[in-house]
């Protein structure tokens, strides 16, 4: 099956444009159209508690105070970017020269605690860490925060294949260990490996703060990263769990892996596919000084965010990888009166389960093995292929659901423009927004039930093409409980993009989501 090429030149990396890291790559097949709208199957449904979630009645004496003002002041601070690829010659690795490339030994870290970094350098030599936080930054995109001492790598052994599910994994030394300060700010975090000969790569992590809580929790999708990373993609031995290499350097489905370690680098320059629109979302947010926290996937599967804490959730990724422990919280969190904002399309799409390493470290592998059976699921777990495959479709919860790969980018079509989001605008029904429909895209799945107990309004029905030709309709979504809980889903791509990318940035996508954030501060 054909396979969309590789990014094909380097862009930018948040609000500077052309001039920054390389941005991601994306792929999709006809296969996975036709599995939007393929029928639900029955399968057994796992039975997995939830932290409980405190009432909001009982939140003000359990809560651990906030900082409105710290984003603010923390964006006020001199930004920097020197972290981009291009600046003073600076060129990105990649999986073939392998020139150098690292991975954290956990998606994120709290203030105060230690991460390490697994670093490989070929053909060996000298080489720093630099450690940015990513931010708005009077359009810097990220504040230097430290730069470790020069050190000393070596070149890492080849990713170990586990045959029985096509799982790469790596088992690097640790090259340097990165104590986080008290007084650093929650945030998306790049660390920078450089070499001596001007080659550079990236990996992400997040610096969670578990003693401040605040108006959003903002969620990165980790799980969703290492689901499309190839490492190495190098066109002999790179897996990710859409597709691996096979004979002859052929990348096909069939030899995709069904396991994926986060014990490796993301491939090429280490910056995971997608992020892209994190990116332009955390800059907007930041820039506009809301009031944000941060966290990965795995902090929500493992337990260590309470949602309660916050007065909504935001997903601002492609976060499509969900286990059942993180669907659980969020559902729990949504019932306790949580709002949510979900920035971009196909979220909540495959059911997927975490084990341990080799090492015995919990979460550090994802399993998803789709079609074929799980040979390490539990016997009453769900199957870990698609939400709507097990009859749990994502719609259920969210109100809309993944329908389609847009062709190309296509005008958003407003409706319902009377309502509060759109306040401000300027829209009037059957307007357009160029471009806002793109990348993958959301809409309502007739005979899927939709949430109960809610008014729904839908924003947009927009008519796209499918690259496989046929139509769709992508609707963004908006449902509001009884009690006034709100859920939003974008329902594309680039909805994310248009809050801040030179070439999709839209006033009136930026406005309508200041309304949302606004409403979702006063409502709990």
């Amino acid at each position: 099956m054909p396979l969309v090429s590789r990014r094909g030149a380097l862009g930018a990396l948040g609000a500077v444009g052309a001039a920054a890291v390389g941005l991601l790559w994306w792929r999709g097949t006809p296969e996975r159209e036709a599995a939007a709208v393929r029928e639900v199957a029955p399968t057994a449904q796992a039975s997995v508690s939830a932290p409980a979630l405190l009432p909001p009645s009982e939140r003000a004496r359990a809560v651990p105070p906030s900082d409105p003002r710290r984003i603010a002041t923390e964006n006020a601070r001199r930004g920097s970017t020197a972290w981009k690829v291009g600046r003073g010659g600076i060129r990105a690795a990649n999986d073939s020269a392998h020139q150098i490339k690292g991975y954290a030994s956990a998606t994120s870290v709290p203030v105060g605690g230690a991460l390490d970094f697994h670093v490989a350098v070929h053909p060996g030599g000298p080489y720093t860490v630099g450690v940015y936080r990513l931010g708005h930054y009077d359009g810097a995109g990220a504040r230097h925060l430290l730069t470790s001492p020069r050190l000393t790598g070596k070149p890492g052994a080849r990713a170990v294949l586990e045959e029985s599910s096509g799982m790469l994994s790596c088992d690097w030394p640790v090259g340097w260990t990165l104590n986080v300060p008290n007084d650093w700010t929650s945030g998306a975090y790049l660390a920078v490996f450089d070499d001596e000969r001007g080659n550079r790569s990236y990996t992400v992590f997040v610096v969670r703060d578990d003693h401040r809580s605040s108006d959003f929790l903002v969620v990165l999708p980790f799980s969703t990263y290492q689901a499309y990373n190839q490492y190495p993609l190098d066109g002999r031995a790179g897996k990710s769990l859409y597709y691996g290499y096979g004979p002859g350097g052929t990348n096909t489905y069939q030899a995709r892996a069904r396991k994926v370690s986060f014990d490796r680098p993301y491939m090429d320059d280490g910056i995971p596919s997608r992020f892209d629109l994190d990116q332009n979302a955390i800059v907007w947010m930041e820039r506009s000084g809301y009031d944000v926290t941060y966290a990965s996937t795995i902090d929500v599967e493992t337990g260590r965010v309470d949602p309660s804490w916050y007065r909504a959730l935001v997903f601002c990724g492609h976060d499509e990888y969900w286990s059942e422990p993180i669907r659980k919280v969020v559902e729990e969190a949504q019932k306790a009166r949580v709002g949510q904002a979900w920035l971009t399309a196909n979220n909540m799409y495959w059911n997927v389960r975490f084990e341990a390493n080799a090492r015995g470290t919990g979460h550090r592998v994802m399993n998803c093995w789709r079609e074929d059976a799980d040979p390490g699921a539990p016997s009453l777990s769900a199957a870990t292929d698609q939400w709507r495959r097990i009859r749990r479709p994502e719609q259920e919860f969210l109100g809309v659901q993944y329908n389609g790969i847009v062709a190309a980018p296509t005008p958003l079509v407003v409706s319902s423009a009377e309502h509060w989001l759109w306040q401000g605008t300027g829209v009037r029904d059957g307007d357009t927004i160029a471009g806002v429909v793109g990348g993958e895209a959301d809409g309502v799945e007739s005979g899927v039930a939709v949430p109960s107990d809610v008014r729904q309004t839908l924003l947009s029905r927009s008519p796209y093409t499918l690259r496989s030709g046929a139509h769709q309709v992508q609707s963004t979504s908006l449902y509001e409980r009884s009690d006034g809980t709100l859920l939003f889903c974008a329902g594309t791509f680039n909805w994310a993009l248009a809050l801040n990318h030179p070439r999709f940035q839209d006033e009136r996508i930026q406005r309508a989501t200041k309304n949302l954030f606004d409403r979702l501060r006063k409502a709990a």
